[in-house]
């Protein structure tokens, strides 16, 4: 049996319109999703993402015989409707498991094409941060990660399935803040490239606000009121999702003591809080 995982992420750090393509950059964090193939035709419930993606991959690598002979296990998972790039993480670690279960590679390209076939996509299977056309599958700009991001990870109540987002109307609203979005990936490149994290954080700052204006949200305002007393970099969120991440400087604040002053801040809130650190992106094989 053959098993891969792949990171979800908190959202994104920015989101809009960059050069009259819509376009984001996934806030790719260590927690994962693990798919494993099984043998025998029993499909998991509630997984038809998964499902879907098997049945197209095994035509793909040229094994369609084995449909109805293979399945898949979901070992770990994240949450589901929130923005962490579940479907996503699914997808491209059940991919790389059966890849190796087939004894072949599948390319991160290759991924971005068959799960763009279900639904648009995070760019979390990439093995670094990108600037990633979901809708397209193409990368624009490929960045570095960086290495002492903390989150403090706010779920808010309700779930978001991304299929029945109004892609419509969410582009208009990006077409009218183009130019702040524009300015805010300009400031994440510069920031990620000298290893500022407070370019970073204020450049996820700029896209959250711009979200405002399409859905209020008044935890992302008392968050933005605090960001100063709690020494966080920023606030980034799930664009189309429900979760914020407010951003720190590990070298500055441990995680422990982040969600703490966000706990503080939230006191009386009906949100759930978690911690991750940033991470590059990419599938891995899992061995032993």
């Amino acid at each position: 049996m053959s098993r891969a995982i792949c990171p979800g992420s908190v959202g994104e750090v920015v989101q809009g319109m960059v050069g009259g393509r819509e376009v984001l950059v996934s806030l790719t964090v260590d927690r994962f999703s693990e798919m494993e193939i099984v043998p025998g035709g029993e499909k998991p419930s509630g997984l038809w993402k998964s499902e879907r993606a098997l049945e197209m991959a095994l035509e793909y690598f040229g094994a369609k015989e084995l449909e109805g002979k293979v399945s898949f296990r979901r070992r770990k998972s994240l949450p589901v409707g929130k923005g962490f790039a579940s479907s996503t993480a699914d997808i491209a670690a059940l991919l790389g498991a059966l890849a190796d279960f087939l004894g072949k590679k599948v390319r991160e390209e290759e991924i971005a094409r068959l799960a763009l076939q279900i639904e648009p996509t995070d760019s979390t299977f990439f093995s670094g941060w990108c600037l990633f056309d979901h809708l397209q599958g193409e990368v624009f700009v490929s960045l570095p990660a960086p290495k002492t991001l903390g989150v403090v990870v706010v779920e808010l109540p309700g779930e978001v399935e991304t299929l029945s987002v109004d892609r419509k109307r969410l582009r208009r609203h990006f077409e009218l803040f183009a130019c702040e979005t524009e300015k805010s990936f300009e400031m994440l490149e510069r920031g990620l490239e000298e290893g500022d994290l407070s370019l970073l954080g204020r450049a996820a700052t700029i896209s959250s606000t711009i979200m405002q204006e399409y859905e209020r949200n008044e935890v992302f305002d008392s968050l933005l009121e605090a960001l100063w007393d709690i020494r966080a970099l920023g606030i980034n969120r799930a664009h189309t999702g429900r979760a914020l991440g407010v951003l720190f400087d590990l070298r500055i604040v441990g995680l422990s003591e982040a969600q703490r002053r966000v706990a503080e801040v939230l006191e009386g809130k009906e949100v759930q809080l978690w911690t991750a650190r940033a991470i590059g992106g990419g599938v891995q094989v899992m061995r032993g």
